[in-house]
């Protein structure tokens, strides 16, 4: 493995499972994935990693600590608005504190059978009287069980982060 660049750790629920060995290897879909601490974090074991996101600075950065790195990742600019997966070329898919909930089915669509979400995001008990969070971008509470019913889910939850505000899931693709 490359030697570690100085990038922000990746999010502990993708080391919980990659760490676990219950994911190894493969094609990769970073989706809002900022600098990059995720896709760099999955190439240096062995993924070959897709990383999107909309804003070119956060891309730009994202391929220099990859460079440092030592690693190659498919940076790709683009609106997640009007994106879209090449259907059934994934193994794992991840996305962290970002939702686009017309984005869901495409990324339903993205994995090959048997293939891995994860995904986390803020809820609705993230607002409060002084928060300015806009609404649609937060989940219900179930949302993501519902989104997913049909998957093997592995693990799920409505009651994550310090605030408890956050949802996130782990799921097969059947």
């Amino acid at each position: 493995m490359p030697k570690s660049a100085h990038v922000r750790e990746a999010h502990p629920l993708l080391v919980r499972f990659v760490s676990q060995d219950l994911l190894a290897g493969g094609h990769a879909l970073d989706v809002a994935c900022g600098v990059g601490q995720n896709a760099i974090w999955l190439a240096q074991r062995g993924f070959r990693v897709d990383a999107v996101d909309i804003s070119l600075v956060a891309i730009e950065q994202a391929r220099r600590a990859a460079a440092q790195a030592g690693v190659a990742v498919n940076f790709i600019h683009a609106d997640l608005d009007t994106w879209s997966p090449p259907a059934g070329t994934y193994d794992l898919v991840i996305g962290f504190r970002f939702l686009n909930r017309k984005l869901l089915p495409r990324l339903q669509a993205a994995l090959r059978p048997g293939g891995w979400l994860l995904y986390q995001t803020f809820n609705l008990r993230r607002l409060t009287p002084n928060s300015d969070f806009p609404p649609e971008h937060l989940l219900d509470i179930g949302e993501l069980l519902r989104t997913f019913a049909g998957w093997d889910i592995i693990e799920s939850g409505d009651d994550g982060g310090p605030s408890r505000d956050q949802s996130w899931i782990v799921c097969r693709k059947p």
